[in-house]
């Protein structure tokens, strides 16, 4: 079997996007619960800026959710046939808020 470092590069991407998804599904359904056991609605639970109980957690969802997309990103370049070779994982990050004041975490 011949493999090129860009399809080991495409394994790579593929094992963190799944890895990433496992934990966000996980972070999301604690969410969730705190939520419905809280009785609160969507969009003002899920808001950091105006729940700081769960702040943190919401703004990690939101990063992990990035970091998905941008995964994802790099499989449909290789899928078009480009080169990700250079893609090595990324460290943690910091939580930093996320571009929309209220974003739902329903599209998940």
């Amino acid at each position: 079997m011949n493999t090129s470092p860009n399809d080991l590069a495409l394994i790579a991407v593929m094992r963190r996007y799944f890895s990433l998804k496992e934990e966000a599904s996980a972070l999301k359904g604690r969410l969730e619960d705190a939520r419905k056991a809280a009785g609160d609605e969507i969009d003002p639970f899920y808001d950091p800026r105006r729940n700081a109980p769960h702040a943190e957690d919401i703004l990690v969802w939101h990063r992990l959710r990035r970091e998905m997309d941008e995964l994802m990103s790099l499989a449909a370049t290789w899928g078009r046939g480009g080169s990700i070779d250079a893609f090595s994982p990324a460290p943690a990050a910091e939580p930093a808020f996320p571009p929309e004041t209220g974003a739902s975490m329903e599209e998940s």
